[in-house]
């Protein structure tokens, strides 16, 4: 996170009984604190779906990042995507 993300304050989006105190919460980041208090400011089903899109973006991009690492270091190759066809990792049970 930026030093601007990291220094911003929400709490002009919202009104002030809806901000979360620290002390209210237990074994909590500051960065989930953050996100908590702005999270405070949606009121309706049509900014929950555009946050979700938003955060689903970030997270896909996270994770195509990660698999890009596993392939330039030889962990992913098509030989190993191609050996996940034959696996069986099915549970055995005992009839």
């Amino acid at each position: 996170m930026s030093l601007f993300c990291s220094a911003l304050d929400f709490s002009y989006l919202c009104s002030g009984e809806k901000r979360i105190k620290m002390k209210q919460l237990s074994n909590i980041t500051t960065a989930q604190y953050e996100i908590i208090n702005m999270l405070s400011c949606i009121n309706n089903d049509e900014d929950v779906k555009a946050l979700k899109a938003v955060i689903v973006q970030f997270l896909n991009e996270r994770l195509q990042n990660e698999i890009d690492k596993l392939w330039e270091d030889g962990t992913l190759s098509d030989e190993v995507v191609a050996g996940w066809k034959k696996e069986h990792m099915r549970t055995p049970y005992k009839c």
